[in-house]
């Protein structure tokens, strides 16, 4: 009698154990959005204790690799899909994109750095490797010392287009300087952990990041220095609020995408991050949510 207490004592334990195993949600990509993931993630984790979400990092080209070969559930990508990269995943099944916040990409500088401010050329050419010395930006005399991310970052993508190659300063500036590369000189790190952590113990180092990694994640590891298009326009702080008022005119949209047949999780985290809540959580991690940018997009209108 007291052996068939204890098999059915541990039957039931394994039939407990097996009915509260949890269900994985992966998400993977970009790194500017890694912190506002595991936020939203926990607040959606109170709600749906069934789920078990990870996110992990590698950057924007990672998580939309993994996403084509099905080794991830969404894809976080700090840059929309190219064209050849949208038809390849609609071939795939019902392919979904959707805008989940704005962040504005800051240019950081040691917070021992004087230099003050920086227009759309003089970072290019910083970048380019044409100033090498920060005495031709306003700064103390001393070698500059460039820090980018991996080619798998969407926001090295977008700042390559935009910044390096002066895209934001029309189409003629964009033909000329559309072959500019940046400079050999530079240090290549893996996220933006590791470039404040860099920035923090060079006095002489720069490097570019989201406006929430640089003011949240590593407040006090770094500076974001303030910008200007042309430097006729004012010099302007990234933040949320400038961004929301399109005064920061240094931003790019965060998206999710998933095949949205792929199982009732995938709608169910989207769902979460969408709503008031999950929008709310978007904003408190420093990013621009999705809805409100649309209020006052259409609030601007004559």
């Amino acid at each position: 009698m007291k052996q068939k207490l204890t098999l059915l004592l541990l039957l039931f334990t394994v039939l407990t154990v097996a009915n509260c195993k949890k269900e994985p949600l992966l998400i993977t990509g970009s790194e500017t959005m890694h912190t506002l993931l595991n936020v939203v993630a926990a607040g959606y984790a109170k709600k749906n204790p069934n789920v078990e979400v990870t996110v992990q990092g590698g950057g924007s080209f990672e998580g939309i690799e993994k996403l084509f070969d099905a080794k991830t559930d969404i894809a976080a990508s700090s840059r929309p899909l190219t064209p050849e990269e949208q038809t390849q995943f609609e071939r795939k099944g019902r392919f979904e994109n959707v805008l989940i916040g704005y962040d504005g990409i800051a240019v950081v500088v040691n917070p021992a750095n004087s230099v003050s401010k920086l227009t759309l050329e003089q970072i290019s050419k910083i970048f380019s490797g044409e100033i090498k010395d920060w005495s031709q930006v306003g700064g103390k005399p001393g070698p500059i010392h460039v820090i980018l991310r991996n080619d798998k970052s969407g926001t090295a993508a977008y700042f390559e287009t935009h910044i390096l190659r002066q895209r934001d300063l029309g189409e003629k500036e964009y033909q000329t300087s559309k072959k500019k590369e940046f400079t050999n000189d530079s240090k290549v790190v893996a996220d933006n952990d590791e470039m404040a952590d860099l920035i923090e113990k060079d006095t002489a180092s720069v490097g570019f990041m989201g406006m929430g990694s640089a003011q949240i994640q590593n407040k006090g590891k770094v500076k974001a220095v303030p910008y200007s298009k042309t430097g006729k326009d004012p010099f302007v702080e990234p933040n949320i609020q400038n961004v929301s008022e399109r005064k920061y005119k240094l931003s790019r949209g965060l998206y999710l995408f998933y095949l949205s047949d792929r199982g009732k999780k995938i709608d169910e985290f989207i769902t979460y991050i969408t709503s008031e809540e999950g929008q709310t959580m978007v904003l408190k991690s420093g990013y621009l949510r999705s809805t409100l940018s649309t209020v006052e997009v259409e609030a601007t209108k004559p």
